[in-house]
C-alpha cells in the first residue's frame, strides 16, 4: 500500500473527520473537497496537518469537479446518505472521477451491507443499489465500505432516548464500532490494493441486544432503566406506511428511511454480512486493536449524559 492521492467529499463530518486524519496519519496526499469559501477550524486544522482544500462553488458541476480531480487516485464520498446526494449528486462526482482518471470511487456506504440487501428492503438501500449498477458498469474502481453500526447509535444509552429502546431481534449479532475506529479503518481500506472492487466489513465487535442490555445491568445494578421494545412486525409495517416526515430526534433521515434501516438490522439482519464479496478488517488488519464496547457501557457520560 504505497503512497497515494485521495480527495474527500464531507471530510468535516461524522466519519470524514477521522477518515481523513487517518489517511493523513498514513501518509497520503490529502485534498479536501469543500462549498465553503470560510474553512472552518476542522478544515484548517486539516489543512495544518498538510492537506489541500479545493473550494468548488457548484459541485454539480462536471468539468469544475473534474479539474480538482485531476492526479487524484481515489474519491471518496463521506457525506450523509440523501435521496439527493444518492441520485443527484454521486452520479456528477462519478462522471467527473471518470473524466479526471481517478482509479477508485468510494461512494456513500458507511453503515448496512447494501449489496446484501435485496430491493424493496428499505428505500435508502433502494437508492444506494441504484447508483451501485451505475458505477459498477462504469468501468471505474470502487470500494464499498461497511463499518456496521456506531456506538453512539448502537449501544444502550439514555442519550438519544428517555427510555433504554430496543428493536425487533434481540439475539441478532450487531457488529457496532468506535467512530475513531470506523475512520482509521476507512483510511486504510479504501487506500488498499486488496480491497479493490470489493465490499470490506468491519467486524472486530459483535454483540446481541440482549448481551449489550446485560452489560449495561451489570455496570448499573442500582438504576432503575426503563425499557421500550419495538417489535419486529411494527418495524415491518412502519417501513411500509411511514411517511417523509423527520421526527427522530437524532439523524437526518425520513421516518421511511429510518423504518427501513431498522428492518435492515433489527429484523432480516444485514447490518454486517460476509460472502465471497466481502473481506473482513479482522483478517486484512490482524494486529489492529480497536475499542471494545464494555468499555463504553461502564462509561457514565456514554450512558446517561446527552
Amino acid at each position: 500500500m504505497g503512497k497515494q492521492h485521495v480527495a474527500v467529499i464531507g471530510a468535516a463530518g461524522q466519519v470524514g473527520v477521522p477518515l481523513t486524519r487517518g489517511l493523513l496519519s498514513l501518509g497520503h496526499d490529502v485534498t479536501i473537497i469543500t462549498r465553503k469559501k470560510q474553512q472552518d477550524t476542522t478544515l484548517a486544522d486539516f489543512e495544518q496537518l498538510g492537506a489541500k482544500i479545493s473550494f468548488c462553488a457548484d459541485m454539480h458541476d462536471t468539468e469544475l469537479m473534474a479539474d480538482i480531480l485531476q492526479g487524484v487516485d481515489t474519491l471518496v464520498a463521506s457525506v450523509p446518505a440523501s435521496k439527493s446526494i444518492i441520485e443527484q449528486s454521486e452520479p456528477i462526482w462519478l462522471n467527473a472521477a471518470m473524466k479526471a482518471g481517478v482509479k477508485r470511487f468510494v461512494p456513500t456506504e458507511f453503515g448496512c451491507h447494501t449489496q446484501a440487501i435485496e430491493m424493496g428492503d428499505g428505500e435508502v438501500f433502494d437508492n444506494k443499489k441504484r447508483f451501485h449498477d451505475l458505477l459498477m458498469n462504469s468501468g471505474i474502481g470502487w470500494t464499498l465500505f461497511y463499518n456496521g453500526g456506531i456506538f453512539d447509535y448502537f449501544l444502550p444509552n439514555l442519550r438519544y432516548f428517555r427510555k433504554i429502546t430496543t428493536f425487533g431481534d434481540l439475539d441478532l449479532p450487531i457488529y457496532t464500532h468506535d467512530i475513531d475506529d470506523i475512520g482509521y479503518l476507512a483510511a486504510l481500506a479504501v487506500t488498499d490494493d486488496r480491497t479493490l472492487n470489493m465490499c470490506v466489513q468491519v467486524d472486530y465487535n459483535a454483540l446481541s441486544q440482549h448481551e449489550m442490555l446485560a452489560q449495561l445491568k451489570r455496570n448499573w445494578p442500582d438504576y432503575s432503566f426503563e425499557y421500550e421494545h419495538f417489535s419486529s412486525e411494527y418495524i415491518s409495517a412502519m417501513k411500509e406506511s411511514a411517511g417523509d416526515e423527520v421526527t427522530a430526534k437524532k439523524g437526518s433521515e425520513t421516518d421511511k428511511e429510518r423504518w427501513g434501516i431498522n428492518y435492515a438490522i433489527y429484523v432480516i439482519g444485514k447490518l454486517a454480512v460476509f460472502n465471497e464479496q466481502t473481506l473482513r478488517t479482522s483478517e486484512l488488519y490482524p494486529d489492529y486493536v480497536c475499542k471494545r464496547p464494555e468499555e463504553v457501557l461502564s462509561d457514565a457520560q456514554f450512558v446517561f449524559e446527552g
